[in-house]
């Protein structure tokens, strides 16, 4: 009981912490276009900027804090259906083209590899590939690759996103699935992180009685994969 209790603490201490920043972010930018900067053009779009960004913040915060609840629940209704792996993947890697762009990273999508047909919840699974590019890209080196691939065997494809950035130490991985974990959190904060994604990975794929393995060597790169079974349609 007191380990929960304990648990329970530090989440809400986390969930504060996290809200707190764009909060005040919007406090402090309201009240300076309210105390004269509204009438100097350049200075309250640049605000109003600002302003749209920490709410952005907010609203994904949210969205992963919804996530957490919902898979925590009893309730977690998994709607399967087949459908091909590689359009799903194309879709997401669009979804990360212009932030890989401007970090100079190149999204390597194996195309013929993840032509296959899999039977999962196709949002969810959507979720868990979200995070884990989004992961690669956020920690990702300038000039890297991130390469999205499947490896087929009889029975499941082994869905892969790996990459060659700024890897993590063994004594940290363990830790990686916990809520709000983050190896470096001042630099995780600047990238806009909530520390809760790959949490919301572990918990769809146990969903779906599968679980998500990870590799990775300091300064070397990461590599996430999980499995995925073939549906009934002919691939």
């Amino acid at each position: 009981f007191k380990q929960a209790e304990k648990y329970r603490r530090e989440f809400l201490g986390n969930v504060s912490h996290e809200l707190k920043t764009p909060i005040f972010n919007i406090q402090g930018y309201i009240e300076t276009l309210i105390d004269g900067a509204l009438y100097d053009r350049e200075v309250n779009l640049k605000y109003l900027k600002r302003t749209s960004k920490s709410v952005d913040r907010l609203i994904y915060i949210i969205h992963d804090l919804e996530s957490i609840a919902q898979l925590d629940s009893d309730e977690i209704n998994l709607e399967f259906s087949s459908w091909n792996l590689k359009y799903l993947i194309e879709e997401i890697i669009e979804q990360f083209e212009m932030k890989a762009n401007k970090k100079k990273i190149e999204l390597i999508h194996d195309h013929k590899t993840t032509s296959v047909f899999v039977k999962a919840d196709k949002d969810k699974i959507s979720q868990v590939l979200y995070n884990l590019i989004s992961n690669s890209i956020k920690y990702g080196k300038r000039n890297g690759t991130t390469r999205i691939s499947c490896h087929q065997s009889k029975s499941y494809c082994l869905v892969i996103v790996k990459d060659n950035g700024i890897g993590i130490a063994e004594k940290n991985i363990n830790r990686l699935f916990e809520r709000f974990y983050r190896v470096d959190k001042s630099r995780s904060r600047e990238q806009g992180g909530t520390g809760l994604g790959l949490a919301i990975v572990k918990h769809i794929l146990e969903a779906h009685d599968q679980k998500i393995n990870i590799s990775s060597k300091l300064g070397k790169g990461t590599q996430f994969s999980f499995s995925l079974n073939y549906s009934d349609v002919v691939n």
